[in-house]
Parts: structure tokens; C-alpha cells; sequence
């Protein structure tokens, strides 16, 4: 029996608006973290963008690091804590600023299986799970692969 993505998602998931201020954004994740990635929709729950943690580390990041940051072999000293951000920025900066809108995602009824090669293949640990016509339904972790995996065999 094929397991699908949608028996094992958790549905429980904070999603935002592109409109939503980095203030409020943050002190929502504080909140609901489980999930290291907070999805962003659109009116229609359509999922439009993914807020990782990075997104929000890169605005504490000198501009240089960010520039060199996926560059093999090159090394910027570069540390979060000597930077001082101003405290406006959290007013002045929406979701829409600092999300990616270069997501991958599952569909709800994929395989188990195919999540798991989704995740390896774009070196991800958790997916968001969408539906058909884009609404976002859930999430899903690497984890809850593993543990569904070991209740199958009947471990757990």
C-alpha cells in the first residue's frame, strides 16, 4: 500500500500574507516554530513564497556575505552579532521582502517516497504540501517520514 503525502503532513501550520511586517512575522514564528519554514499565500490560501530561517539571517548579514555566499571554497567573515539592524526595520520590512517565491513543494497526494527524493534532491528537510490547485494544506518533515516508516514496521 502506497502511503500518501497527505496521511502524514501535519496540517497544524502558521501561513502569512506577503503583507505581514517583519515585526509581526517574527514574534509569530516565536510562537509556532516547529516548522523551521513559514509559508506565504495569497488571498486564496495559494501558496506563493516560503520564509525560511536564511531569509531572516540574510538581513542581519553584511550585504558582502550575502553577495559571496553560495560561492564554493570562499569564506566571508562574516558574524551576525556585530551587525546592529535598526530597530525600525522591523515596521518597515513586510514578508513580501524577504520571502523566497522560488518554492518547492508536494503535492498532497504524491507518494511518501516521492517527498523524501523531492527533499534529498533540493536538500530540504521539510516541504510544504499543496493541493492540486496550489492551496497549501500542510507540511511535511523529514521526520514524519522516518516515524511513519517505523510505525509501519510496527517499531513505534
Amino acid at each position: 500500500m502506497e502511503i500518501k503525502v497527505s496521511e502524514v503532513a501535519k496540517k497544524d501550520i502558521i501561513k502569512v500574507k506577503r503583507s505581514m511586517s517583519l515585526r509581526k512575522l517574527l514574534n509569530l514564528f516565536k510562537e509556532f516554530h516547529t516548522h523551521p519554514l513559514i509559508p506565504v499565500i495569497n488571498g486564496q490560501d495559494r501558496l506563493i513564497g516560503v520564509v525560511y530561517p536564511e531569509n531572516l539571517l540574510d538581513l542581519l548579514r553584511p550585504a558582502q556575505a550575502k553577495l559571496f555566499r553560495n560561492i564554493p571554497f570562499m569564506e566571508i567573515d562574516e558574524d551576525v552579532f556585530d551587525l546592529e539592524p535598526v530597530p525600525a526595520m522591523g515596521d518597515l520590512l513586510i514578508v513580501d521582502d524577504i520571502m523566497d517565491t522560488n518554492v518547492i513543494s508536494i503535492n498532497d497526494q504524491s507518494s511518501l517516497e516521492d517527498a523524501y527524493s523531492a527533499m534529498r534532491r533540493h536538500k530540504r528537510d521539510r516541504l510544504p504540501v499543496v493541493e492540486r490547485n496550489g492551496k497549501i494544506v500542510g507540511i511535511i518533515g523529514i521526520f514524519d517520514i522516518i516515524w511513519r516508516m517505523f510505525k509501519e514496521k510496527e517499531i513505534v
